[in-house]
């Protein structure tokens, strides 16, 4: 069976803190997948809506709920698959165990690594990266059933220099172990290889695109009494089952409490 070589976009949205003043309680991570093939087609085609041409990025707080709309209808009939996953910073059990997580790890950071503490936005985002990325790619095998290599290309998120490996080829290696079985299991494609991730640091086609895709989905998770606040771009895409949503906020707990149910001493 011949390798498709597809390549994965991630970027976030929303300020993943413990915080009371805040546009929205959700912080969301968007990936979307596409065939390498087609990558050249479908900048084309969003090269105008996604300002893939333009002399500067496209700003997200100036992206009108009209643009977005036509974005949504765009993505809908493009051949790609988008996941979102999304953390509810405002649950009361998340807000508890995660204090006390950024504790336990800064004490296990500080022994074995003898860095500094990683702070509750990064312990977020990273939890939302791993469940958007491997439900992202476990769905495209659902989907498709063939055999694939995997690109991925994450946005430059302030991740710590002493984490880069960790952020870039374990979760690689990571997410390869993980889902290359499930695929020998269900016998739905081969999972080739996931090569280390990469940073979208540069201005670039790619960085602009999945800007853009994830302002299209920004806006359903606004506070509902912000002006900008909208659902219609994505029931667009939840109609043509372009798009599969998923909250990540029980993953999150679930992780940190498993991690330190499992440490030895946690004093």
């Amino acid at each position: 069976m011949p390798v498709k070589n597809m390549v994965v976009l991630f970027d976030e949205s929303g300020t993943p803190a413990i915080s009371n003043d805040q546009r929205t309680d959700w912080f969301i991570g968007v990936g979307v997948a596409y065939q390498q093939s087609n990558e050249k087609s479908i900048f084309a085609k969003c090269e105008a809506d996604f300002g893939l041409s333009n002399s500067k990025p496209l700003k997200n707080d100036r992206i009108g709920t009209s643009r977005v709309i036509r974005m949504a209808n765009l993505l809908a009939g493009l051949p790609l698959s988008v996941y979102v996953s999304a953390v509810n910073t405002a649950n009361p059990t998340l807000r508890n165990i995660i204090g006390k997580y950024e504790s336990f790890g800064a004490k296990a950071r500080q022994n074995f690594r003898q860095i500094r503490k990683r702070p509750i936005p990064q312990i977020i985002h990273s939890h939302v990266v791993d469940h958007c990325l491997f439900n992202l790619i476990t769905g495209y095998f659902e989907e498709y059933g063939s055999n694939a290599a995997f690109a991925i290309f994450i946005d430059d998120w302030s991740i710590p220099e002493n984490d880069i490996d960790i952020s870039l080829e374990h979760r690689a290696k990571s997410l390869y172990e993980k889902i290359s079985p499930l695929c020998s299991k269900c016998k739905k494609g081969r999972l080739v290889t996931i090569v280390p991730l990469e940073l979208l640091n540069k201005d670039s086609d790619r960085k602009r695109f999945v800007d853009g895709v994830a302002s299209t989905f920004n806006r359903a998770y606004l506070n509902p009494n912000n002006k900008k606040y909208s659902i219609e771009a994505v029931e667009a895409l939840k109609q043509c089952k372009r798009a599969q949503f998923g909250d990540a906020t029980q993953h999150s707990i679930d992780i940190m409490q498993r991690v330190m149910n499992k440490a030895p001493d946690r004093g």
